[in-house]
């Protein structure tokens, strides 16, 4: 019974203590390319806390299996809707912690730190070179 309770105690601890991402989650059986394959929503866009989200504004990411991605962007523009289109590929860093994009016909890509990758949600964050952070939270529809 010791060994049994000293078991769970570790257990506890070595799950709790990996997170790789600052909002978690600590622990999930999905891997993180399971999770963060989806379609995805645009929740909240925000500079250095600053809530710069539009109710007018739409963004939807779409992530899959294969690694390529497709996003789209609906802004009003003078009383109308604008509509921009991107698609190409994405792939995690070695370590996990952060997702690159690289829309198709361009040599450069967009990498964002990830803060945030649950079944359901996912935050990412990008620093400028002034060092004002980024993020944009989505869900999953």
């Amino acid at each position: 019974m010791k060994y049994l309770a000293l078991l769970s105690f570790a257990f506890v601890f070595v799950f709790s203590s990996c997170n790789k991402y600052s909002e978690g989650p600590n622990f999930s059986l999905l891997t993180k390319k399971a999770r963060v394959v989806n379609d995805w929503t645009l929740d909240s866009y925000t500079k250095d806390g600053t809530e710069l989200y539009d109710s007018g504004y739409e963004e939807n990411l779409s992530i899959e299996k294969d690694g390529t991605y497709s996003m789209t962007r609906i802004t009003p523009n003078l009383g109308q809707l604008h509509s921009v289109s991107s698609h190409g590929t994405w792939e995690f860093d070695n370590s996990k912690t952060s997702i690159s994009f690289l829309e198709e016909g361009s040599i450069n890509g967009v990498t964002y730190e990830i803060l945030m990758l649950k079944n359901k949600s996912l935050k990412l964050r990008q620093t400028d070179f002034n060092n004002s952070n980024y993020d944009w939270t989505f869900y999953a529809n």
